[in-house]
């Protein structure tokens, strides 16, 4: 009865060990939870914002907002890219859901034809910029 006992434990836990192409890639942000900025035009910026994938923050979405305007809704492990007007741009970051945090804000200068790139962490907690400059 011990043995069974004991299998069953570690299949239980072995499945809590495996991770799945769902947990590892990143997507692209569902349309209908993205609303701005999503048709280029000659000489806009490239924004693109991806969350972190993460067993963590799950429950919580993240509400992006650029120059104070709600973007989308992201979830855990997936991307979204934004067609801007060159210049610079306040990035804005609340969670929803089942997490709470204070609002994050970071700063984004973009030239006509450049491609910027920001991250959210997993929890939804935080917005930096991703690429080297």
């Amino acid at each position: 009865m011990k043995s069974i006992l004991l299998a069953g434990i570690v299949l239980v836990l072995a499945g809590c060990g495996t991770a799945t192409q769902h947990d590892t890639a990143i997507r692209d942000a569902v349309a209908n939870r993205v609303f701005l900025y999503q048709s280029p035009n000659d000489g806009d910026a490239t924004l693109t914002v991806t969350r972190e994938n993460g067993l963590f923050g799950g429950g919580c979405s993240s509400r992006l907002s650029i120059d104070d305007k709600f973007a989308a809704d992201i979830e855990i492990g997936e991307q979204v890219t934004f067609h801007l007007p060159n210049g610079q741009h306040s990035l804005g970051l609340e969670s929803s859901g089942a997490c709470q945090n204070n609002p994050v804000h970071a700063d984004a200068n973009i030239g006509a034809g450049e491609t910027r790139q920001f991250a959210i962490n997993k929890h939804g907690t935080a917005l930096s910029a991703a690429d080297k400059r």
